[in-house]
């Protein structure tokens, strides 16, 4: 007998069916005959038949296992696609409200942009007239440092004529010099200049009062006066007021204590300008 040849599943499922129905026929025959009359006769007629419903409910099994193969990775396709929709949903709305707050920022920043434009077109003017009002204040005022008082508003002329310089930077320097010309009020100090005394030049100690009045006293010690604001000129006093005159020249300058001293103040002239 020679060697058994290896067969699939599908063909000894074939062998038994047909060794299986062979036998069925050799034990209740329904035709009378021969026994070669009736396997050639199962071949034809039945070993076919059993070949194609073999063949059929193979290619079932295997179309079924291959649609569930195809049905599993179309459910985690599907798994995948609706994680990734969320996660875009998700990303949608965040992306909808800052779209939203970056148009309500460019909107705010359109409106800023605009009043700025509007305040720089005012403002220009108004530092213009502040200036003006300014430069009447100074030379209405008593004459206390005159040349620095009026090289800063000068510097501040220049300034607000620059087209270089940013409206914010000319208004900030326009406050700077109100707020100097503001300070003068609460302030005392002790300078040296230059003053013409009934018609003499006298180099002297001069003391500001605020803006109360304004003192000199001689380097020598030996005369002093006040600055008449009616008359808008300096004259001396009485020598019995150099005393008091030197002490609060040397309060001021912090080379001896305070102690209150009677000063000769008079009635002040109206002022031709208004610092406001």
């Amino acid at each position: 007998m020679g060697q058994k040849e290896n067969k699939s599943p599908r063909d000894c499922s074939r062998i038994w069916l047909k060794d299986a129905v062979i036998a069925c026929l050799l034990i209740f025959p329904v035709w009378i005959g021969s026994v070669a009359y009736a396997q050639v006769s199962v071949s034809q007629d039945i070993e076919a038949p059993v070949d194609k419903a073999v063949d059929t409910r193979q290619a079932t099994q295997a179309s079924r296992e291959k649609w569930d193969a195809q049905r599993q990775k179309l459910a985690e396709e599907y798994d995948r696609l609706k994680a990734e929709n969320e996660q875009l949903a998700f990303a949608k709305k965040n992306l909808t409200q800052k779209l939203g707050e970056l148009t309500k920022s460019t909107q705010d920043l359109t409106r800023e942009k605009e009043e700025a434009q509007r305040i720089r077109i005012e403002l220009a003017p108004f530092l213009k007239e502040q200036l003006e009002r300014l430069n009447s204040f100074v030379a209405a005022d008593a004459p206390f440092l005159s040349q620095e008082r009026k090289d800063r508003l000068a510097r501040l002329a220049v300034i607000l004529d620059d087209p270089e310089i940013t409206i914010a930077e000319k208004y900030r320097k326009m406050m700077e010099a109100l707020f100097v010309e503001a300070e003068y009020g609460n302030t005392v100090e002790v300078y040296r200049e230059k003053i013409v005394v009934d018609g003499t030049q006298v180099l002297a100690d001069i003391f500001r009062m605020g803006r109360v009045a304004l003192f000199f006293l001689a380097l020598d010690r030996e005369s002093a006066g006040i600055f008449d604001v009616a008359k808008n000129q300096w004259h001396a006093l009485d020598k019995a007021r150099v005393p008091a005159i030197d002490a609060v020249v040397d309060m001021a300058a912090k080379h001896r204590p305070m102690e209150v001293v009677t000063l000769p103040i008079g009635a002040i002239a109206p002022e031709k300008g208004e610092l406001q």
